[in-house]
């Protein structure tokens, strides 16, 4: 074998070293991300299927149509995992729909609203409109207690909730004994 061969061989073999290892870098620095990622997304599903359940176990007013309207003030994960395979999923005889709204704007034809509390700006605002029939939830700290319906908090890596009867009350509804024993807190009294 020739002296350039070798070299040739050498340098070939360093390069494939180093791919190997730059590619090991790299997916270990992607690593945590995507496992951010994936708690990320893993919470945001939570988030909804907690919200489906609360909406599951409002007692409606008669004025509430055949479908009924989750709006989101952020929480774009959230609303992406409610939307998946909407169109299977029933409040009762009630279609479920979804559809987001562009900051402090009113509620108009929402059921329910989602404020995330990244957008925690707008939770004053949704709560000073004090809208009848419209069920209030956010994860913006000390929401229930601020006058909002249901707030979604963590607590030792588990998703948990209070809830502020009055709120419900005042906008005409009623929420489900089922419901509250599930509560972390249930607010009653003055809010």
């Amino acid at each position: 074998m020739s002296r350039s061969t070798l070299s040739f061989r050498a340098l070939r073999d360093r390069h494939r070293w180093r791919s190997a290892a730059l590619a090991c870098v790299l997916a270990l620095s992607l690593g945590p991300a995507n496992a951010a990622d994936t708690a990320t997304a893993r919470e945001a599903q939570f988030k909804a299927a907690y919200l489906l359940n609360f909406v599951k176990f409002i007692d409606w007013p008669p004025t509430v149509g055949e479908t009924l309207t989750v709006c989101f003030v952020g929480g774009e994960g959230v609303y992406d995992a409610l939307i998946d395979g909407i169109d299977e999923k029933r409040i009762g005889n009630r279609r479920l729909a979804a559809r987001r709204l562009d900051g402090p704007t009113p509620a108009d034809g929402c059921n329910a609203v989602y404020v995330d509390e990244a957008s925690s700006a707008s939770v004053t605002a949704l709560i000073g409109a004090r809208q009848s029939a419209v069920l209030t939830i956010s994860d913006a700290k000390s929401f229930a207690s601020q006058g909002g319906m249901i707030e979604l908090f963590t607590d030792k890596n588990r998703l948990r909730f209070n809830i502020n009867v009055d709120a419900a009350q005042k906008a005409g509804l009623r929420i489900s004994s089922s419901l509250l024993s599930l509560a972390a807190t249930v607010k009653r009294g003055e809010s």
